[in-house]
């Protein structure tokens, strides 16, 4: 798809939407999910082929460097939270 054809397609697809949101009975939803579909298919094309054509050229440049890893893994927040209110009922007394 042209560039231009590309951008023209994405703007009717996001005026589509707009207007829905204003005229809900003008567009089915049907017709809405499409057009969201379009619009994020489209800048997902534009985006991706920016990006392959820009890591290619570049190669590896060793701007990437291997990072340490912490020594103790990250405790997920719901344990955290667990002992927190664990410790909080204790302090209480219920």
């Amino acid at each position: 798809m042209e560039e231009s054809q590309r951008k023209d397609t994405r703007k009717t697809a996001k005026k589509i939407i707009k207007l829905a949101k204003k005229h809900p009975e003008w567009y089915t939803r049907e017709e809405v999910k499409y057009a969201k579909l379009i619009r994020k298919r489209l800048k997902k094309n534009a985006t991706s082929e920016i990006d392959n054509s820009d890591t290619q050229s570049r190669g590896d440049d060793g701007l990437r460097g291997e990072g340490e890893q912490p020594s103790q893994p990250r405790q997920p927040k719901r344990s955290w939270i667990a002992k927190v209110l664990y410790k909080a009922r204790s302090l209480v007394g219920i």
